[in-house]
């Protein structure tokens, strides 16, 4: 029951906060936005560094995760400020260089018998989670940016708190579907998939504008595709805690570990989104 208490006080501070940052401070091309994703995006990529050291004991990562945070700006900067000029673009081919000029260089202290291992490691740091909450800056540039952020991240809530509802109460005998992450159930996949199709139908139906063709199997694909891109984003993040042999990603949320534990089906989910809602739009 404690659980259940920290992520509702979670969601029901967190919640309001998103909305406050989205409708209130979207000036400067949502500018405080812009703030809270570099924020998420430099304490995620500290963490997956941490994951990431955990992980290949013995070996030296030099990439900075601080560097990541370039990849928010460019983003944001190529949308609002210099559109013409590939400047994301830009931004990955350099840190790649960084990366794998680095290795040739200093890839001799173990006779290179740990490159493949660095340079994969230090990719992972570089774009997880950064790669994909430029998603998030894209949505944005898109009519109905700020409705459309709040549905995304209604969504994920949704999912994640029936999915949890719904295991406790009917999956006690249908776990272990993933070994990665034995708490999850069959029941508490069910349950959160078809509670956030029906809150997606719901929201839709008080904000009809955001879709100017509604078509209902069109939403309700993307509503299933969001609460399955989320649990895989969960669970992808589960194989990384597991290979660092940790339990959370760090300690920075009380209840539920570090960021990358808070944003885990959100990274995972706005790139699927922003795609499919792109498409509903213009067509």
């Amino acid at each position: 029951m404690k659980t259940v208490l920290k992520r509702i006080l979670i969601t029901v501070i967190g919640i309001p906060l998103i909305l406050s940052v989205i409708f209130f401070l979207h000036h400067f091309n949502y500018a405080a936005f812009m703030i809270v994703i570099i924020a998420f995006t430099l304490l995620g990529s500290k963490e997956t560094h941490s994951l990431m050291v955990h992980a290949n004991t013995g070996l030296t990562l030099r990439f900075p995760p601080w560097i990541t945070i370039l990849i928010p700006i460019a983003s944001h900067s190529g949308i609002f400020y210099f559109p013409e000029f590939p400047i994301l673009e830009l931004v990955f081919l350099v840190i790649v260089l960084m990366i794998c000029g680095d290795e040739i260089l200093t890839g001799h202290i173990d006779n290179f018998s740990g490159s493949a291992a660095r340079v994969g490691s230090n990719l992972i740091v570089a774009f997880y989670p950064a790669l994909f909450v430029i998603f998030l800056i894209k949505l944005t540039s898109l009519e109905y940016a700020g409705w459309l952020l709040v549905m995304l991240f209604l969504l994920i809530f949704s999912n994640d708190v029936f999915a949890y509802l719904f295991g406790m109460s009917f999956g006690k005998t249908s776990r272990n579907i993933f070994k990665v992450s034995p708490g999850k159930s069959t029941a508490g996949f069910i349950g959160g998939t078809v509670m956030t199709v029906v809150i997606g139908f719901i929201y839709l139906a008080f904000i009809p504008s955001i879709f100017p063709t509604r078509t209902w199997w069109l939403e309700a694909l993307l509503f299933l595709l969001v609460s399955v891109t989320s649990n895989i984003g969960d669970l992808f993040e589960s194989v990384l805690k597991r290979s660092a042999k940790s339990k959370d990603s760090g300690v920075l949320m009380p209840g539920r570990g570090g960021i990358l534990d808070s944003i885990d089906s959100i990274v995972f989910s706005a790139p699927f989104f922003y795609i499919f809602v792109t498409v509903m739009q213009t067509g």
